[in-house]
C-alpha cells in the first residue's frame, strides 16, 4: 500500500467501512444500533471523516470482524484517481 496523507487515509477508511456494512446488507441507522453510536456519527465516519481508535474497536465489533481487518484497506480503495 502506498503512503496515503491524512484525508486520504480517512476516506479509503471511510470508504471500506462504507463497502463492509453495505456487504453485510446493513443500513447505518443499523449499525449505529449495533455499534451504540450515533447514525450521523457512522454518515461522517463513511464520508471521510477522522474517527478515534475507540469508535474503530465499536465498527469492527459491530461488523463482527477484527479490528485489524477493519483497517486493511486493500490496494483499490487507496489509490489516487489520475
Amino acid at each position: 500500500m502506498k503512503d496515503l496523507d491524512d484525508l486520504e487515509l480517512q476516506q479509503a477508511l471511510g470508504k471500506h467501512i462504507k463497502r463492509l456494512r453495505a456487504s453485510r446488507k446493513i443500513t447505518q441507522y443499523e449499525l449505529a444500533e449495533k455499534s451504540k453510536l450515533k447514525k450521523t456519527a457512522i454518515q461522517r465516519i463513511e464520508r471521510g471523516h477522522n474517527s478515534t481508535l475507540k469508535t474503530l474497536q465499536k465498527l469492527a465489533k459491530a461488523l463482527e470482524i477484527h479490528l485489524s481487518d477493519l483497517l486493511h484497506i486493500p490496494e483499490e480503495h487507496d489509490q489516487k484517481p489520475q
